[in-house]
């Protein structure tokens, strides 16, 4: 059962696990001097210059508190962030990959930022190439990960508003191509940060959730059956184990030497969109079960530079983002207290 905290429960967005992300949200651009949200906290080398990439996305997240919580400094932190986006964006319409200085164009960064700049559209459109592919502008060089899904949704919800008359059916041939890496139990082949078959639950939900919004917008039936496949797949190994991994290989062989906080938020909110899409209750169990092993995990601590925020991993010197709490750790842990709530995104 949930804990009360005077009216509001722990899984409230009024409650505290919500206000103390919200708290260090706000430290983490307070500490850029407002020009964008800090990529992330070391104990060890402290703050770390503000991300592009996650600034981006950061934004809606403060405009939808901004709102549930009447609170204007919110929304003044978010028109801050947007304002120093605008100033670093590349002459070619793209952002940068990397932490606040780089030069170099990024595909995701860019569809994480959208909305936010014109011509954006229009470049990502450019760099894809006919299959559905982008092979430029990679975190990687020359790889093409599967999450790059999050970047078809992006683009699909913004196109409209942003891009040319031809985004839907671009990015119907995109999202196919990506469809035909889904393996039959369910995984997907390089779904991970970088090539190779393990995964860690942070792009796994990048791409899941992809597919499934993705898929929504352009009524692909066929994409949405294997990415309900997927996380049927990824319940029955929970259901076999009762633990949930850090990250996933082939067969949804996990590795459970450590868990991933922020992949554990976003599991929460991916899951929840499927319950919402399908009506099927152990959907809406798994998405409080992934929400709960998530906020076990939020700094409560003393140090107000780590109070109310996400580890990479648990435990702290884990794999994905050793010894660091990166600003998009509270970003999903607050999207998916609202999407508990059923509260609207803005």
């Amino acid at each position: 059962m949930e804990k009360d905290y005077g009216g509001q429960s722990a899984h409230s967005p009024h409650g505290p696990h919500a206000q103390a992300a919200l708290a260090w949200l706000r430290r983490s651009i307070e500490t850029t001097g407002g020009q964008g949200s800090a990529h992330s906290y070391s104990p060890l080398f402290g703050w770390a210059k503000a991300y592009p990439e996650t600034t981006g996305y950061l934004i809606p997240t403060l405009l939808r508190y901004a709102y549930l919580l009447h609170d204007d400094s919110l929304r003044d932190l978010a028109h801050s962030c947007r304002d120093w986006l605008l100033r670093i964006q590349l002459p070619n319409g793209a952002w940068a990959g990397g932490v606040a200085g780089g030069t170099k164009p990024s595909v995701f960064n860019t569809a994480m930022i959208l909305w936010a700049g014109a011509g954006a559209g229009a470049w990502l459109l450019s760099e894809l190439s006919p299959d559905g592919a982008w092979r430029n502008g990679a975190y990687v060089p020359g790889f093409v990960p599967s999450y790059y899904t999050y970047a078809v949704w992006s683009l699909l919800e913004t196109g409209a508003r942003l891009g040319p008359a031809e985004v839907p059916e671009r990015m119907r041939t995109a999202l196919h191509f990506y469809a035909r890496r889904f393996r039959p139990d369910g995984t997907v082949t390089d779904w991970g940060l970088k090539p190779g078959e393990w995964a860690f639950t942070h792009t796994i939900a990048y791409t899941l959730q992809g597919f499934l919004e993705s898929a929504l917008l352009l009524g692909a039936e066929e994409v949405l059956e294997k990415t309900r496949h997927a996380a049927e797949g990824l319940l029955v190994e929970f259901e076999q184990t009762n633990r949930i991994a850090g990250r996933y290989g082939p067969g949804w062989k996990g590795d459970y030497a450590f868990t991933c906080p922020v992949g554990n938020a976003q599991l929460s909110i991916f899951f929840r969109r499927v319950w919402e899409t399908t009506g099927v209750e152990k959907f809406a169990r798994a998405a409080d079960v992934f929400l709960s092993e998530s906020l076990r995990f939020q700094n409560f601590g003393k140090n107000p530079n780590s109070h109310g925020a996400l580890p990479g991993s648990a435990p702290f010197w884990g794999p994905y983002l050793r010894g660091r709490y990166p600003n998009w750790g509270v970003k999903f842990l607050l999207d998916a207290l609202a999407t508990k709530a059923h509260l609207p995104v803005l």
